[in-house]
């Protein structure tokens, strides 16, 4: 007697019952009975099925989160490379696998691998299913190399290696092949069609991270040639531009008071080269601050009150038809770089000098505490507010800068770079009833190295 088990009006198997006594038959209960026991084995093999392959799709997906956690997280392609391989052989059952990339030279390399020989490394590295510049590639699948006539070159490779079985996975960006991974069996292995989904999918994970840390690696070597172009190119603009501004400076000194009409040409010529001078300058702060891993400073034994004296009298004479108010309170020795925090001083002064009203005194006050020494640059002019998030960025307000800007837009930054190196701190507050105010706090001696 067979009774067949339906599920979802598909025939799935059948039960059978057999009698071997002489003289027994089966009844039309007996039918029944059976018939309705296959529609419940049949539902309970069907759940048992569907409870299977849900426990294998959250493997499945669990790897993937694994692995897409990791590449996110990682700071090196190396360690991308171990969590592929981790995830690789948890979803094939093997303990043997490789990560292979193109070379410049178009060469596919080794890149990791696990539980492979020096000796079959050397002996296979190279080799690829696909061309470089195959268009979609598809997983191989060789359940038994010794079978497979493409590889008999490397069967004595295979046998030393103890290698039966193995797959080719593509590794893709965007349709361009970048690699391949490799999966090692030492016996023939039947592919699934859910390892081959999972390889499928770990492998185009995978390339999309290669190709975003090569997108990166690019990004910083274009970005560090270009700033070391920059810096050469300011270096060398010094000299020359510096041979002009004297030449102009001892020019200007004989016709002073000769009434010579040349004198006003001579004076924007000077003007102009003491901007330039300025802005390579900037630009080679801005050069060391990148390339250079941040500005360098020399601390020495300083006086930040007689900084400020300093910059103010040479502020004065460049602008005579500011007022500018200085207030000096308690101890203001620290161990600093003096030139550093004169330019610091310097900037942000001649900053409120320039663009803060004309009717009102600059006020500068310096505040020596027990640790650190705080001064203060205020001025009763108002910084748009949109610019104000990024005021200290490098370049910033091109558009608002205006045609006698003495530089590139690479002050603020500057400034901040060495109160940074200095370990201390710059803030600032603008609104339109209290003006705007500049606040540096620096510790007095290196507190980095405490």
């Amino acid at each position: 007697m067979v009774a067949p088990l339906r599920v979802g009006g598909r025939i799935v198997g059948t039960i059978n019952a057999t009698r071997v006594r002489a003289g027994l038959s089966y009844n039309q209960v007996d039918l029944d009975m059976l018939e309705a026991l296959a529609d419940r084995a049949a539902a309970a093999i069907e759940n048992s099925r569907l409870h299977a392959a849900t426990e294998e799709a959250r493997k499945r997906a669990e790897l993937l989160y694994q692995f897409a956690h990791a590449a996110v997280t990682a700071d090196h392609l190396q360690q991308v490379f171990d969590a592929g391989l981790d995830a690789l052989g948890a979803a094939l059952g093997t303990e043997r696998a490789a990560i292979l990339s193109f070379d410049d030279d178009g060469v596919m390399r080794f890149k990791a691998w696990r539980g492979l020989s020096d000796e079959y490394r050397h002996a296979v590295e190279g080799h690829s299913p696909w061309s470089r510049h195959a268009l979609t590639p598809a997983p191989i699948l060789v359940s038994d190399v010794s079978t497979e006539p493409s590889l008999a070159q490397y069967e004595a490779v295979f046998r030393r290696e103890r290698v039966r079985a193995l797959a080719f996975i593509p590794l893709l960006s965007r349709g361009k092949l970048l690699g391949k991974f490799m999966v090692y069996y030492d016996q023939p292995h039947e592919y699934s069609s859910h390892e081959v989904e999972l390889a499928t999918a770990l492998a185009n994970h995978l390339g999309s991270v290669i190709a975003r840390f090569s997108a990166v690696s690019e990004l910083e070597r274009t970005i560090h040639f270009n700033e070391l172009f920059a810096g050469v190119l300011a270096h060398d603009l010094r000299n020359p531009l510096a041979s002009i501004v004297m030449a102009a400076q001892i020019l200007l000194m004989k016709q002073e008071g000769c009434g010579d009409p040349s004198a006003k040409p001579l004076s924007r010529i000077l003007s102009s080269g003491q901007r330039m001078t300025n802005m390579i300058d900037q630009l080679l702060d801005f050069t060391r601050a990148g390339v250079g891993g941040g500005i360098k400073i020399e601390r020495v034994p300083t006086n930040l009150a007689d900084l400020c004296r300093q910059a103010v009298g040479e502020l004065e004479i460049v602008h005579p038809d500011r007022t500018i108010e200085c207030s000096y309170v308690g101890d203001h020795d620290g161990s600093w770089d003096a030139d550093r925090l004169l330019q610091v001083i310097s900037n942000l002064v001649g900053n409120a000098a320039q663009h803060g009203r004309r009717d009102s005194a600059i006020l500068i006050t310096v505040d020596g505490g027990e640790t650190d020494v705080v001064f203060e640059i205020h001025n009763d002019g108002k910084i748009p507010e949109a610019l104000v998030p990024s005021l200290f960025d490098p370049f910033r307000g091109a558009h608002h800068r205006r045609s006698d800007s003495r530089g590139l837009g690479l002050g603020l930054y500057i400034v901040r770079e060495i109160i940074r190196a200095h370990t201390g701190t710059v803030e600032v507050s603008s609104t339109e009833d209290a003006g705007t105010t500049f606040r540096v706090r620096l510790p007095r001696a290196d507190v980095s190295s405490k």
